[in-house]
């Protein structure tokens, strides 16, 4: 398995594979390209099999933003369903680690949603905290092909490491 920043050559086997992520991916690679994050991929055989976008820039909730500023932010951790539990996930938040390290981070963030405990107990026993502050809520559009955005909202918990 490689892990690697994307690029936009990768945009058409991203879709292919995760699906209706299109404006997601071309998202990330655009403020990729303006500095304001990076998209990892892991690729298998050729094939991408998981990413995750490490976030640079001030964070969309206000209450984040106060309490962690300038703290990187994973977002988007996925890894294809078939292949999870498997090490992909764990490897590529590490690879995000390495590059906030890198980038001369001492601390790096995600949100955990609520109603994901699996998820919740894989980053805590990567060396992720509560950050001690209520739960946040986070919102997004979603666009799906033939249907209008539909907005969805998640209550999540933001989870802190020390790099």
């Amino acid at each position: 398995m490689e892990i690697r920043p994307a690029s936009a050559d990768d945009l058409a086997p991203l879709v292919a594979v995760f699906g209706s992520g299109r404006r997601f991916f071309a998202d990330c690679l655009a403020r990729q390209g303006d500095g304001g994050g990076v998209l990892l991929v892991a690729w298998l055989d050729g094939s991408p099999v998981g990413d995750v976008f490490l976030s640079l820039g001030p964070a969309d909730e206000p209450e984040v933003r106060r309490h962690l500023p300038g703290v990187p932010i994973l977002v988007h951790l996925e890894v294809l369903g078939l292949l999870q539990r498997r090490g992909i996930g764990t490897a590529l938040v590490r690879a995000a680690e390495d590059v906030a390290r890198r980038l001369g981070h001492d601390r790096i963030a995600l949100g955990v949603g609520l109603d994901n405990p699996g998820a919740r107990r894989l980053y805590e026993r990567l060396g992720y905290r509560d950050w001690g502050h209520r739960p946040v809520v986070i919102s997004w559009q979603e666009h799906r092909p033939g249907s209008p955005p539909v907005t969805v909202t998640q209550s999540i918990d933001m989870l802190v490491k020390r790099l």
